[in-house]
């Protein structure tokens, strides 16, 4: 333990000699580690928040939509790109030709949405939502004050609103009720009609940023309804009559959209378990890169590595002359320089370590979610540094072992 203490100590001692060569080393060592530990800590964060997520829209939910949620590759991009959009007619099609969902719900949300009253005008930060009666049901919403859209706020395109807590905040500051009042959404002038009690974070920033006008009001103002694609949300009676639910909407839908028998669905359904698949899929690229990437850095810092420590002993030759003079054996010699070897790549690791959590969080910022350390991933980066110090140092200190101690004496 003594002389592995003392091995840690000169290591130190010799780094601090010629720092600048030591950091040139180590840089290589640092970007290799904090390329895939930025990428796990990053995935991470956009798993739980994903998560988060989905787990408060509900098993009994899914979408129908034109684009999938995430989607790699160009050429698969473009099949999507010449699909039919998805009207509100076709939504009310599919509302009223089928038995099992408690709730279907046309969509759209544009952005960025400027929210004015009085003297107050917010930023262009939250988003604009357009839906019907049957939002609040489908995304477990829950109206603290007021009442929810009505079925006759859809068909009349009346310029009400539901505002959420965040747009509260922004332009009520004086304790005073929103209920009943006018504010201006992106210039155009709404009577609130309720209010959305707090949700909190989920997979974007927040839940709680954003304006709901009547689907039909959306159409006919802020939107090019000959253009635009609208999703719909559906909610299954149970977990159970899910799949049940999804082929009855499917056969719905392509009636109202008039695929052939036999065609495939020009349309994309979207559960829980589908977005999770496509997460997985998007994850795998994230891993992909950050793999690459960090091999390719270590093999450049393994090269570093060997080169720095052969030039190290060659500097050093007449003090391994001195040690062996003294009594000091093979062993104790390689094992001072493959102790200065992994002590070179771990000190790298760590900071590229440091660095990859400390710059992958700030997905957490963005998302408001909690600060996320991939543990697992920290422990086999400490464990590949290590790997690689002992590989790559291990030809070096083990020439330092053979020196004939007469000759290393002599060396000038």
């Amino acid at each position: 333990m003594a002389l592995t203490t003392e091995n840690v100590k000169m290591a130190l001692v010799s780094l601090r000699t010629n720092k600048m060569r030591a950091f040139l080393t180590m840089l290589s060592i640092v970007v290799g580690v904090f390329s895939i530990i930025g990428a796990m800590t990053a995935l991470g964060i956009l798993t739980n928040g994903i998560s988060n997520s989905l787990s408060q829209l509900g098993s009994e939910t899914f979408t129908i939509k034109k684009f999938p949620t995430i989607q790699m590759g160009g050429a698969a991009w473009m099949k999507y790109v010449h699909r039919k959009r998805i009207t509100y007619d076709q939504i009310k099609f599919v509302r009223s030709f089928t038995k099992l969902p408690l709730a279907v719900s046309a969509e759209n949300t544009t952005a960025p949405l400027t929210i004015a009253y009085r003297d107050q005008k917010s930023d262009p930060q939250f988003n604009l939502t357009g839906s019907d009666d049957y939002f609040a049901l489908n995304h477990n919403y829950t109206i603290a004050d007021g009442r929810m859209l009505t079925r006759e706020d859809v068909e009349y395109a009346r310029d009400v609103c539901i505002l959420t807590t965040d747009l509260i905040d922004r332009v009520f500051k004086n304790g005073e009720k929103p209920l009943g009042k006018t504010v201006q959404l992106n210039s155009r002038p709404y009577q609130v009609i309720g209010i959305f009690e707090k949700k909190g974070g989920g997979s974007g920033a927040s839940q709680d940023n954003f304006a709901l006008i009547p689907i039909t009001n959306m159409l006919k103002y802020f939107v090019d309804k000959d253009l635009n694609s609208l999703t719909a949300t559906v909610r299954a009676p149970s977990d159970e009559q899910m799949s049940a639910t999804i082929d009855e909407v499917i056969g719905s839908m392509r009636a109202a959209r008039g695929v052939k028998p036999g065609a495939d669905n020009d349309f994309e359904v979207e559960d829980n378990s589908s977005l999770t698949l496509q997460f997985q899929s998007f994850s795998d690229y994230i891993v992909y890169a950050g793999a690459g990437i960090s091999a390719i850095a270590l093999i450049a810092a393994s090269i570093g590595i060997m080169n720095i420590m052969l030039v190290s002993v060659t500097e050093r030759t007449k003090e391994i002359g001195i040690r062996k003079a003294l009594g000091a054996t093979r062993a104790s010699i390689t094992a001072q320089f493959l102790t200065e070897s992994v002590v070179l790549c771990l000190i790298g690791g760590v900071i590229g370590i440091f660095l990859g959590i400390a710059l992958g969080n700030i997905v957490a910022i963005f998302m408001h979610t909690a600060v996320y350390i991939p543990y697992l991933w920290v422990i086999i980066g400490l464990l590949v540094c290590t790997f690689v110090g002992i590989v790559f140092g291990l030809y070096p200190a083990l020439k330092a072992a053979k020196m004939d101690p007469i000759n290393a004496l002599r060396f000038e």
